[in-house]
């Protein structure tokens, strides 16, 4: 936690959420969080999902030894806070790989799952600017107790068939948890993933933005199904690292563009070279 903080104020919470896996969630919480960072932010990741992804594009599971897991944020009692410095940069409340103690958290009461981890994320909006946090695809203690605190929350959806009811779905999962705590959590935006130019997807795009309560979300930035976020996220790296090929700077453009729309949505001031460090 060397970095210090640009912002004043309390730090904000952005929360990437889809109660369905497969939709670019964890890839893209990646790349938000190594934005923020090459602009100069103090950030911090949390992994919530027991599988480990999101740790995983950071640091090998050799190397989540110690420090602060996701399942202290859930602990009735404190636990020193030591988050792992990640070779990128960003701090990182990890998850193991099928982090038994992590999934463990969906059997404690809602209430005291959720209001332990806002107490405790609480305290953290102190040291960072900004906390990003993966969610597990799935609906639970851990998605409700990230969208009770989030300040902005963002749902990737990939467009293929029944992309609609995905969207639609999530969007009842919020109301429903924003009607425990009775207050309204608002979506900040969809992000349309995976986008081929083919005639379901472009039928689904198009449904999509027709939807009445979803339309007027969707981001205009589209993220096409690339293999050069694969291969930049195999080196340990975000995309905008890897610009040897045209491809590969078409990618970096398309996923600059997409944070940087992102970061304007939550008020983030960035530099016209954006995430070129």
């Amino acid at each position: 936690m060397s970095r210090k903080r640009r912002n004043r104020g309390r730090g904000k919470i952005i929360v990437i959420t889809n109660q369905k896996g497969g939709v670019g969630k964890t890839t893209i919480a990646y790349h938000l969080l190594c934005f923020l960072y090459d602009a100069g932010f103090k950030v911090l990741g949390i992994d919530l999902d027991g599988q480990g992804n999101f740790s995983s594009r950071f640091m090998s599971k050799e190397d989540r030894i110690g420090g602060y897991r996701a399942v202290h944020m859930f602990n009735a009692e404190p636990t020193p806070f030591k988050p792992l410095v990640t070779p990128y940069g960003p701090d990182l409340i990890y998850s193991l790989n099928r982090d038994v103690e992590l999934f463990q958290v969906e059997s404690l009461p809602l209430f005291d799952a959720v209001s332990a981890f806002n107490d405790k994320i609480d305290g953290l909006c102190e040291e960072y600017d900004f906390i990003v946090v993966d969610t597990p695809p799935s609906y639970g203690n851990k998605m409700a107790a990230a969208c009770v605190v989030q300040d902005f929350l963002f749902v990737p959806v990939e467009l293929a068939a029944f992309a609609v009811e995905g969207v639609v779905s999530v969007v009842e999962s919020v109301k429903e948890i924003g009607a425990m705590i009775q207050e309204e959590i608002k979506i900040t935006g969809v992000i349309c993933n995976k986008l081929r130019h083919v005639n379901s997807h472009q039928q689904a795009l198009t449904e999509m933005r027709n939807e009445a309560g979803v339309g007027n979300m969707i981001l205009k930035t589209n993220l096409v199904n690339r293999g050069a976020v694969d291969d930049a996220l195999r080196d340990g790296a975000p995309v905008w690292r890897r610009r040897t090929s045209g491809a590969e700077r078409t990618t970096a453009k398309e996923m600059t563009a997409l944070m940087s729309e992102m970061a304007g949505l939550c008020g983030i001031k960035v530099s016209s070279k954006g995430a070129s460090k």
